[in-house]
């Protein structure tokens, strides 16, 4: 009798190539953004302008974070030039090869099957979808968490190659607190790992961990430097981020639900469930639990609870918990694929990661396809608009360098806002070959990077636009600056019915002095503004 294929046993079939399928699916991914990338109708989001500025003069530390997204957009812009994909393309490049480390994590823990499910779980929330589309701090943040989250595991396996694993989890952790400085953060859960798994506590006495630890906080030297010869400004900033806030017993609860519930939808319900879950009742017993999900468990739910009890102090951004994210997925996958034991009243099975690939996967679409939507709905800047905060920029960039050069203003002219970063930042991406924009206010408070930088150098003689908000006039202070203030016009583009930009613009002559604070260390270096 001749065989067939249901004569054939099970264990002879080719088993499925889950690695494949997973780079297949990470390039696909990757070639999807960049391309939703270049035709998303979005206008830059004020940080992502604020940081392109930024990337105009190149430093070892900024007013508010480290150096890292300002080298990052530079290095894209000079090579694709000043435009919104410039800026962008790296967000998508760098959320999208990340996953990368996430695959590696969870096949070196599991199988190659866990490293898929945890990549598409990771690509199947809006979270991630929007961190891939906008390039702030988020974005080489992440990237060098997770690969430090990869690398800092292969170090502790104790292979043949833990020489070279070590220093390049030294060299991840570097570059990630060059880029935002919650990588601190990994120092500590590293730690912490060491000191609960038994296997790992004779790390302690060993060198290439302390060597690790020293190394990576070495990267921040200049950084370092740059703050004390600018007052620590940046450590002064960071600590406002965790003063309490005057907030009673009932609000303080209400904000916390309000994080937690923004979770769900940043995340997706049903993937979101189980890990806060499977974190609740890991903690529980994460002394007795195989050192794979420790590891996991210190770098997810812990400080996923440290944030949740921190949002009973003060309001919480969603991003704040995405580092936790990466390990809390391969920690849900593991368990629902029966590869990680914890103590849970629900019985593990694929079953839970197919409904929450198709939650995730409605989230995520709904996300991708938003801006798109509200055009065709005719819901742009709409009360229901969620992307509200980025329209309407270019468009005020356009008719703000029309209304300039119908005034008959000199193409040399200075632009100076009083409105803060918000539009000074907007206005330099958009208005009219890109010029430098300054930013004055009446107290030497410093609040932004322009403030740092303080105003231009060589100003006398000079004629100067003033941009300011219609709510307010040409500061006093500021107009004694010039020979003479005369209004051009006014500016509106209207967002919704009761959101719009709204500027007036004055014409000033004889330019006599920079009326406040300037930084000697900065403003030397800043270029005058080019021509229009």
């Amino acid at each position: 009798m001749t065989a067939t294929n249901m004569d054939v046993p099970a264990t002879d079939e080719k088993p499925f190539p889950w690695r494949n399928a997973t780079w297949m699916l990470i390039a696909g991914l990757l070639a999807f953004r960049i391309l939703y990338t270049a035709f998303v109708p979005l206008d830059l989001v004020h940080d992502e302008a604020y940081y392109w500025d930024w990337s105009r003069q190149l430093d070892w530390g900024y007013y508010s974070k480290p150096p890292m997204i300002a080298w990052i957009i530079a290095l894209s812009t000079s090579i694709f030039g000043n435009t919104e994909l410039a800026v962008r393309l790296p967000a998508a490049v760098l959320g999208t090869l990340g996953l990368g480390f996430v695959f590696l994590l969870a096949e070196r823990m599991f199988n190659a099957k866990c490293g898929f499910f945890a990549v598409l779980l990771s690509a199947l929330t809006p979270g991630n979808a929007a961190l891939g589309l906008l390039m702030t701090i988020d974005a080489p943040f992440l990237f060098f968490w997770v690969a430090a989250l990869y690398l800092f595991w292969r170090a502790l396996e104790e292979d043949s190659n833990t020489w070279l694993w070590f220093p390049l989890t030294a060299v991840a952790i570097g570059l990630g607190l060059l880029s935002k400085q919650t990588t601190f953060g990994f120092l500590a859960l590293g730690g912490l790992f060491i000191l609960i798994s038994r296997k790992d506590r004779g790390q302690l006495v060993r060198p290439g961990l302390w060597l690790c630890a020293i190394t990576a906080i070495a990267f921040l030297t200049p950084v370092i430097i740059w703050n004390a010869q600018h007052d620590w400004i940046t450590a002064q900033h960071t600590s406002e981020h965790f003063q309490t806030e005057p907030f009673g017993p009932v609000k303080r609860i209400s904000l916390a639900l309000e994080f937690v519930g923004g979770l769900f939808g940043i995340v997706s319900p049903v993937t979101f469930f189980l890990f806060a879950s499977l974190s609740f009742t890991g903690l529980l017993s994460i002394r007795s639990l195989d050192r794979r999900v420790q590891y996991l468990l210190c770098f997810s739910a812990l400080p996923l609870m440290l944030i949740v009890l921190l949002s009973l102090k003060q309001r919480i951004e969603l991003n704040w918990p995405a580092p936790v994210f990466p390990a809390g997925i391969i920690l849900c996958v593991g368990w629902a694929l029966q590869k990680a034991e914890i103590p849970f009243p629900l019985a593990a099975g694929a079953f839970h990661l197919r409904r929450a690939v198709v939650a995730g996967a409605i989230f995520t679409i709904a996300t991708y396809a938003l801006p798109f939507a509200l055009g065709v709905f005719g819901l742009v800047g709409s009360k229901v608009d969620p992307i509200v905060r980025l329209r309407g920029w270019e468009e005020l960039g356009q008719i703000v360098g029309a209304e300039i050069q119908k005034a008959g203003v000199e193409d040399d002219a200075l632009i100076i806002t009083t409105g803060g970063r918000v539009s000074t930042a907007e206005l330099a991406f958009y208005l009219p070959n890109q010029p430098h924009v300054y930013s004055w206010k009446a107290d030497d408070q410093v609040l932004s990077q322009y403030d740092v930088w303080g105003g231009p150098t060589q100003v006398t003689g000079r004629t100067a636009v003033l941009v300011t908000p219609v709510y307010q006039t040409v500061p006093p202070e500021l107009a004694a600056a010039f020979s003479s203030v005369v209004k051009i016009g006014r500016v509106t583009v209207a967002i919704n019915e009761t959101r719009k930009h709204e500027f007036d613009l004055y014409r000033a002559e004889n330019f006599a002095y920079w009326p406040g604070p300037q930084s000697p260390t900065m403003v030397a270096n800043r270029p005058n503004a080019p021509s229009r």
